[in-house]
């Protein structure tokens, strides 16, 4: 099935990114998604990456309902809702991945036909997408369902018809898959090795023989990427959102700020701060590496000039000198991964997890006695962190977990030289 559905990137006059579904073949956006979009979610103050994910789940449903020739807004006109059936069916859809191609006729079971004509279908189990993914499309669909039956019928229905919308609202909702609980091995995990993290920043270092990246100014670029994060355990939006000016290169400052909807920014897809502002101090070596890109490697590019943004892209072509985007960033940590079999595991966050590690076994070592509660602010500062949160906690837990290891070890022995084993037992 050609997709007929696109979604439109835009960027408004003040700055601020926006999205749209549109008719592929026209450009024309859809009225009642759009009306949604409007209303429900910008006008909700959600950011534009949720945009992005109703759009996603919407594709889902408009390709359902092509699919089994279901016309949504003549059914809710006549008042007619989406039934269990139906909602098994959309179900089972929402388990594949977007550009995935419908199951042939030898793979449904065949159910009857709907008041469109169109055969209901289940289809038969098949690897899809994880369960959160198909979780938050129906939690999108049904709520954009929901939404688009009252505004069809509002002037129409009584009591018993709103009872309906929401029995089928909750049907969609109570056909979600479980939501699996994150575990704190799972979060342990994220966190590299640091022998690999030294691996890393070795092969990566200009002018190493194992170094992917063959253009001099890249293999700069990307060493000092990897030392950013490295030694600053900030987000990636963080980096990519870096402009040279952010760089106090007498104090050695490094500061952290929001600028959502810049209008400097040229990147339709714009990498965010999701963190609080703040200003991180860096050594020497760091600051005088940072200047020598700014004043070499990035000022031999023109292009670099229209923009403020400190990371660029140096390949040559239509995009050379404009800011590293989020795709380019993500072919660079994908580049790495390819290095080795250990680097399988690198990416952006996994450095921010392992610098919180790092954190925390220097606090353990250092000479000052520092509390809990002051570590905790300490960590939620540099990390951007609303004191309190509680997420400082949750990055501290691998050291935690191996103070713990090693404390019940330690209590063990104690325990067998206090004479725990008394029956001649060595």
């Amino acid at each position: 099935m050609t997709d007929i559905y696109s979604t439109k990137h835009i960027i408004l006059s003040d700055g601020e990114r926006y999205k749209l579904l549109v008719n592929a073949n026209t450009g024309i956006p859809l009225y009642y998604p759009t009306l949604y979009i409007t209303s429900q979610i910008r006008g909700g103050g959600q950011s534009v990456s949720t945009i992005q994910s109703f759009i996603t789940s919407l594709k889902v449903l408009l390709k359902w309902l092509d699919h089994y020739s279901v016309n949504m807004e003549e059914r809710f006109r006549r008042k007619e809702f989406l039934t269990l059936q139906e909602v098994e069916s959309l179900r089972d859809f929402c388990k594949k991945p977007l550009k995935e191609h419908l199951p042939e006729k030898s793979n449904v079971i065949a159910l009857k036909r709907n008041k469109e004509g169109a055969r209901m279908a289940v289809s038969k189990p098949s690897p899809g997408v994880y369960s959160h993914t198909q979780y938050n499309r129906m939690t999108f669909i049904g709520n954009y369902l929901k939404w688009f039956a009252e505004i069809l019928t509002k002037d129409l229905y009584g009591k018993a018809d709103k009872n309906h919308i929401t029995a089928m609202h909750k049907r969609i909702k109570a056909h979600r898959p479980k939501k699996k609980r994150r575990t704190n091995r799972d979060r342990d995990e994220k966190g590299l090795d640091l022998k690999i993290v030294e691996q890393v920043m070795d092969t990566l270092k200009p002018g190493h023989e194992n170094n992917p990246f063959h253009d001099p100014g890249v293999q700069v670029r990307n060493a000092l990427i990897i030392a950013m994060l490295r030694f600053l355990g900030i987000r990636r939006g963080e980096l990519l959102n870096l402009r040279v000016e952010d760089i106090n290169f007498v104090s050695n400052e490094v500061s952290i700020f929001r600028r959502p909807d810049s209008l400097s920014d040229p990147r339709t897809y714009q990498p965010l701060a999701k963190t609080l502002e703040r200003t991180l101090l860096i050594n020497d070596k760091l600051a005088d590496k940072l200047s020598k890109y700014v004043t070499t490697a990035r000022s031999k590019i023109p292009q670099a000039r229209r923009h403020p943004y400190l990371f660029i892209t140096h390949k040559a072509g239509p995009y050379q000198g404009a800011p590293l985007s989020n795709s380019g960033f993500g072919k660079l940590m994908k580049e790495v991964q390819g290095i080795s079999e250990n680097f399988t595991g690198v990416h952006a966050h996994s450095f921010r997890h392992t610098w919180n590690y790092s954190f925390s076994v220097l606090l353990d070592t250092s000479k000052e006695d520092v509390s809990s509660e002051r570590e905790e602010q300490m960590r939620s500062y540099l990390m951007g962190w609303a004191d309190g949160s509680g997420t400082a906690a949750v990055y501290n837990r691998r050291h935690i977990k191996e103070k713990a290891k090693k404390a019940i070890l330690e209590h063990q022995e104690g325990m067998i030289k206090g004479g725990a084993f008394r029956d001649g037992e060595k």
